[in-house]
Order: C-alpha cells, then structure tokens, then sequence
C-alpha cells in the first residue's frame, strides 16, 4: 500500500504531500525526501520511475521538468503497480496542475485525484458453510441492523467496508454457503488478500469446513487465511483455541449477533491485511 505521496517543487520546496499511515518520523522523512530532491537534480532519470528501499518502506520517484514526484510505498507491493500509478500521477498533473503550481494558486481537485490513483482496493473473501453466520457477519463489520430472519445468500454478496485500513478499501465477497454453489468457490475467492473461514464452532461443522482451508491454500496460496469461530454464545461451541488446532489456521471468538464484536472484528481483519503483506515480503 501506497504510505505517502509528495510533490516537490525546483527548490526541493513541498508543493503537495499526503501521508495514509502515520508515522513517528514523519519530519525526518520529509527531510529525507528533500534532499535525495537535491540529489536528483543531478542525475538525468530520463523521465523514467526509479525507486530505493529505505528501512521498511520503498522510495519511488520520477522528475518532469521542474517536479520531483514520490511515492511512499511498502516493499511488498508490486513496483510495477507502483510504477504504473506514479505515471498516471505525473501525467495528471502535469496536464491539470503544473501551471497552478507555478503560479503558486491552489490545486483545487488534485487532493481527490491523488485518492483516486493511490488508494488500493482490499478483497476480503467470507466463506463458509450455510447457516454458520457469515452474512451476519457481515452486517455486523458494516454497522447495520441484524436481520431477524435468515436469508441466505445466493451467489455471491459484494460489500465495502466504510472503514478503510491506510489506504485500502476493503471490499468483502460474502460467498454463498449452499453445497450447490461450491463449484463457484474457488472462482469466487481468486485474488483475495484475506479470507476468512466461518464456522458456527461445532465439532461437525469444524471438521466440514477443513477442506475449506484446503481449498483456500490450493487456490490462493498468498491469501492471509484466519478463522471465525461464530456462535461462542452458544453451550456446544468450541473454543476458538480448539476450532484453530483442527482448522490449521489462526481462529478468532465471535458472536455475530453482539456488536460489541464490531471494533475487535474490523481489528482483526486490518491485522489480517497487515500480516499478509508482510508475508509477502518476506517471500
């Protein structure tokens, strides 16, 4: 995920600068940032997107003409994404703004533009057998009413998160949980980052949704895989701790039901998120 986008004007003076994850050394990045400005000065890029890594984070840069522009990433994103996103950067403004700039007059539009370009789309897959609280579950990290009758999903339900993590979107895919739909599971969770395993912590259905772990490490073995251990209310669930031993995975408590999960559940998932990209990094 993108962590901050500067634009840097001929001085090496910040002309524009958006931070998505705080940071404790913001000031010493910034100062940071301005002279590798300086330093750029006297190389010819060739109006080409270089990058460098620097402690956990990776440093993307392009010049076109008096502007120096900069991404922020993390060192696991995929730099030709990066690359892709700064061009789209440069080439906006440099058409809609460069002028603005230099006459020192606002850049109405450009904050929303930088949104549009850095901010990173999460798809979080909800799988699980029918019954086990997934839809629930969903309602319940979306902030809505709890319905009082079941409905099951047909299909697929496609939901957006309103919280955001840094800056991704999480958009969740609440799969249908019918065994006539589990032809359509592995199509479903493709490029997922996280998926989560719902099981209603009884021993029957814990067992059942094992080959749902299978299935997700066959089909999307980079996917960051965490258990939902739903109905803890109730007097034959099995405890979290016991739902993960026999899934292999990472399991959480929940009541689906009880919004007082809401703030611990959308936790989870931001760690989740976290977690898997550090993964990736590590690979």
């Amino acid at each position: 995920m993108i962590r901050g986008v500067y634009v840097l004007g001929e001085q090496g003076n910040m002309i524009y600068s958006k931070e998505y994850a705080k940071s404790d050394s913001k000031a010493s990045m910034v100062e940071f940032l301005v002279n590798l400005t300086h330093f750029l000065k006297t190389v010819d890029l060739e109006d080409k997107t270089e990058h460098m890594n620097a402690a956990i984070a990776r440093i993307f840069y392009a010049q076109r003409n008096n502007f120096t522009f900069m991404f922020v990433a993390d060192k696991a994103d995929d730099a030709n994404q990066i690359e892709e996103k700064m061009s789209e950067l440069v080439e906006s403004f440099m058409r809609d703004y460069a002028n603005l700039a230099i006459a020192n007059q606002s850049l109405d539009g450009f904050d929303d533009k930088v949104d549009e370009i850095a901010v990173t789309m999460v798809k979080v897959a909800i799988l699980g057998f029918a019954g086990v609280g997934k839809t629930t579950t969903l309602h319940l990290l979306r902030g809505e009413t709890i319905p009082l009758v079941h409905d099951p999903t047909i299909g697929v339900s496609i939901k957006k998160l309103p919280d955001e993590i840094n800056n991704a979107n999480i958009v969740l895919w609440d799969l249908a949980g019918q065994s006539r739909f589990s032809i359509l599971w592995a199509k479903m969770i493709a490029n997922a980052q996280v998926v989560i395993i719902v099981t209603d912590s009884t021993l029957e259905n814990v067992l059942r949704s094992k080959k749902l772990v299978t299935l997700v490490k066959d089909e999307v073995p980079d996917a960051k895989v965490i258990g939902i251990a739903n109905k803890q209310d109730l007097p034959t669930a099995l405890t979290p701790e016991r739902v993960g031993q026999i899934l292999g995975i990472p399991t959480y408590e929940l009541v689906a039901i009880d919004i007082s999960y809401r703030d611990r559940l959308i936790q989870i998932i931001r760690r989740a998120i976290l977690e898997g990209k550090a993964d990736a990094k590590a690979a």
